[in-house]
């Protein structure tokens, strides 16, 4: 990173974009499931060109794209390709890495298998399990990305061949008693997340992400993870929350020492909560319901914190490992 100082007077060790939930389509504005939020299909791009060049401008090292990156509306028109490259080429004008994470409407649009063999897989500098979603990889020698695959356990974009596609059934299946299994009618509280829309994370996953917090401690790394879906009910509406976000928070407050914070999108409402263990949990707002700003994020890692800027919860957290002066 050039070493420059930023509006906080400080030089950035790394800087990065955050940004959720784009959904672009070519189509006219629509509504959401349950037609209470309009969505501004073709606007989403134009948003996206604007975040690209403010990160163009602040010299971001990479992006972060937290999920939902086009609308399952492509699928049915037969530009889920078209619509995707749209959308790559305004992240190729960085020529930066983006880090994906994959929503529900990716698994709209793309079998998972070949989800696995695109451009929103894992990239070839990330550690990652064979065929898996989830990976980890160093963006600074203080800072670890871990990212989740919240739709593993998921009926979406697999069929019944599918490892955890039986799992997923039983999950849903034991507690949404709909006709459609996107629809919550009946639920209340925490069980409305039990829709087809969310997903999960299979044990092995979350044993996985137990073993990456714990190398990160070993090594004095500040971590943060990224999924599609929150995993902390302050932190979003109970209807968007990860199948098992139990599991998941249960390990990511034993990693206290190190976790920084949990990135995620899907709510397009946005949050911002902090768990009982101190770790913030930002839930970026929809870009794609954006009426009269455009919520992208860009972190600055500093000597001893993290601060996040834009039209987000702006917070500054305190790393559990500061850079020295002598390994910046």
């Amino acid at each position: 990173t050039s070493a420059m100082a930023d509006v906080s007077g400080r030089i950035p060790h790394f800087k990065f974009g955050l940004i959720a939930d784009v959904q672009y389509a070519d189509s006219e504005n629509g509504f959401n499931f349950s037609r209470t939020s309009e969505r501004f299909y073709r606007k989403s791009l134009t948003l996206l060109k604007e975040a690209v060049q403010h990160w163009k401008q602040a010299k971001v090292d990479c992006v972060l794209q937290l999920g939902d990156i086009i609308d399952g509306k492509c699928r049915p028109e037969k530009q889920s390709e078209k619509c995707l490259q749209r959308v790559l080429n305004q992240f190729n004008e960085l020529q930066r890495d983006v880090y994906h994470v994959w929503g529900n409407h990716e698994l709209y649009n793309f079998e998972r298998k070949v989800l696995l063999t695109s451009d929103l897989a894992p990239s070839p500098g990330c550690s990652s399990p064979p065929d898996s979603a989830y990976y980890s990889v160093v963006l600074h020698p203080k800072l670890l990305l871990v990212a989740l695959d919240c739709y593993e356990v998921s009926l979406l974009g697999v069929d019944n061949s599918y490892k955890y596609y039986d799992q997923a059934w039983k999950t849903l299946g034991a507690i949404n008693k709909n006709d459609t299994w996107n629809s919550p009618e009946g639920l209340v509280g925490l069980d409305t997340r039990f829709v087809k829309y969310n997903g999960g994370c299979s044990m092995r996953q979350v044993q996985w992400l137990d073993q990456e917090l714990t190398e990160a401690r070993r090594k004095k790394q500040n971590v943060i993870v990224i999924g599609h879906l929150p995993v902390l009910e302050s932190s979003a509406h109970a209807a968007n929350l990860l199948w098992n976000f139990d599991d998941v928070l249960q390990v990511l407050s034993s990693h206290e020492d190190s976790v920084l914070c949990y990135c995620s999108g899907h709510d397009h409402d946005g949050g911002y909560a902090q768990d009982s263990a101190g770790i913030h949990h930002i839930t970026f707002a929809g870009v794609i319901e954006a009426i009269d700003n455009n919520p992208f994020g860009t972190a600055h890692l500093y000597d001893n914190q993290l601060m996040l800027y834009g039209n987000v919860p702006n917070i500054c957290m305190d790393l559990k490992y500061p850079i020295g002066s002598g390994d910046s």
